[in-house]
């Protein structure tokens, strides 16, 4: 029989040292880790939505939740969090 093969991790190489990088890198550093924050343009307010919400009898039921970023809203993308 063959030997499985074993995973190794291996430091990939660092982002390069930008003044973007380094706000970045700051500002990541600054806040809890479990804060909310978008991934695309790292902003922290969200829109709860709710998608295939059906009402009967004058009440709201069903649907999906998700969280969108509000900044990547306004700008007319819509970035799903979480």
């Amino acid at each position: 029989m063959t030997d499985k093969p074993t995973f190794t991790v291996i430091n990939g190489t660092p982002p390069p040292d930008t003044p973007k990088q380094r706000v970045l890198d700051r500002v990541k550093a600054s806040r809890p880790a479990d804060f909310v924050s978008c991934h695309r343009c790292g902003g922290m307010e969200v829109i709860e939505t709710k998608t295939g919400v059906t009402i009967k009898a004058g009440k709201k039921s069903g649907g999906t939740k998700q969280l969108l970023c509000a900044s990547c809203f306004m700008r007319g993308e819509r970035v799903v969090i979480g």
